[in-house]
């Protein structure tokens, strides 16, 4: 009986493999925390570096399998809501050159999106597939006082015409949210940055430039919109 519950260990991935076993092929870091998350086999890294100047740092280091080969992961920090709207996203998925893209969306409503800067500066970001997964690498300078976030998370199963499209709307998907505890004794989350993201091209020291918020064409929050949902789900 004990081995049969052994070899199950094994089989089972969501057991076999936690954040303290992975590894990221592509970068030479180390994190001081790691979490699986509750839902979407997802996990996250993270280091949180509350002396940093000019603002505090936190880097990351999110992964989790797309829906489908051809999909999306996300990770996002919400600083006015613990749903989708309000997020300020990092978004990542395979390029047509075989790369893996990260641009950041700035969810302000549930309508159709575009690349756009977010409220945090984004001092780096990356990412890179692994053996079915997506890392998303990113280090965001935060205001003082953020020792407790809220973080969104969600994978989709495409994309059109370069957008994520909708995710499915399983129970991992709608409950794939929750706080990011970043020190202990962290009171309520922290309010949104009080400073506009700056311009660029997503290099050290800027944001991910692009349009404006909202495109003009139906996008996946057009389509949630006509289905009464949000793409992240709440």
């Amino acid at each position: 009986m004990a081995s049969l519950l052994f070899l199950l260990l094994l089989a089972t991935p969501a057991l076999s493999l936690t954040c303290k076993t992975q590894t990221f092929s592509k970068h030479n870091l180390t994190f001081g925390n790691c979490t699986d998350l509750s839902t979407l086999d997802a996990s996250l890294h993270w280091n949180y570096d509350a002396a940093a100047k000019p603002m505090p740092t936190l880097s990351i280091a999110f992964t989790a399998p797309p829906a489908k080969p051809d999909g999306w992961v996300a990770w996002a920090l919400n600083p006015s809501a613990t749903g989708m709207v309000g997020a300020q996203s990092l978004v990542a998925f395979a390029a047509p050159n075989g790369s893996t893209l990260v641009k950041t969306y700035n969810i302000t409503s549930y309508g159709p999106i575009s690349e756009s800067p977010i409220s945090y500066h984004v001092l780096t970001k990356s990412a890179e597939s692994s053996k079915g997964a997506i890392t998303i690498f990113a280090t965001l300078a935060l205001p003082e006082g953020s020792a407790k976030l809220n973080q969104v998370w969600q994978v989709g199963s495409a994309l059109v015409d370069g957008v994520p499209a909708k995710h499915a709307f399983a129970p991992d998907n709608l409950a794939s949210k929750t706080t990011l505890q970043l020190a202990p004794g962290g009171g309520a989350p922290a309010p949104a940055p009080g400073f506009a993201a700056g311009p660029g091209g997503g290099q050290s020291g800027n944001v991910n430039g692009g349009e404006s918020a909202w495109g003009s064409g139906l996008g996946v929050f057009g389509i949630c919109v006509m289905l009464g949902v949000s793409i992240f789900g709440f």
